[in-house]
């Protein structure tokens, strides 16, 4: 990766980052889609009640289509049922489907306290936010190559 590549931080429920981590779940979905070309690395915080900064993978593509279209082609992937699904996309005519690849749990997760002591006024995002690669290294001190084996997905 270049040191001036971001690095997409999504918040996804504890059950959704331990599939991922898992590799049961390979497709993230979002209503709104993340400026991240493949490479990218995906950093995972398990929200509440969990609170902690899990993992990190790399985005493998990302589709938008009708739910429907996203459906058909990534529902298996997705980690949902069907109902939740419909839910999540209820009023929205657009869906995103985050296909992810090389997930890599951390040994020591981030805390959101750390997270805050990191970054002054943290708030960890709803949905996802940017974070620069040279503060993502910093902040995972001695799992660094963690984000670092992206550049092999390239």
């Amino acid at each position: 990766m270049d040191p001036n590549d971001d690095v997409l931080f999504l918040s996804l429920r504890p059950e959704y980052a331990e599939l991922l981590l898992g590799g049961q779940k390979t497709v993230e979905l979002r209503r709104i889609r993340p400026r991240a070309p493949i490479g990218t690395v995906v950093l995972l915080y398990a929200s509440s009640p969990q609170r902690e900064l899990v993992g990190a993978c790399t985005v493998a593509a990302i589709g938008q289509a009708t739910p429907d279209q996203i459906w058909k082609l990534h529902g298996s992937k997705t980690g949902i049922c069907r109902t939740d699904f419909r839910t999540y996309f209820n009023g929205t005519s657009q869906a995103v489907a985050i296909t992810v690849t090389n997930p890599r749990r951390f040994d020591h997760p981030i805390s959101l306290p750390r997270l805050r002591s990191e970054w002054i006024n943290f708030q960890p995002p709803q949905s996802f936010r940017y974070v620069s690669y040279l503060d993502a290294l910093r902040l995972l001190d001695g799992q660094a190559p963690l984000l670092q084996q992206a550049d092999v997905m390239r």
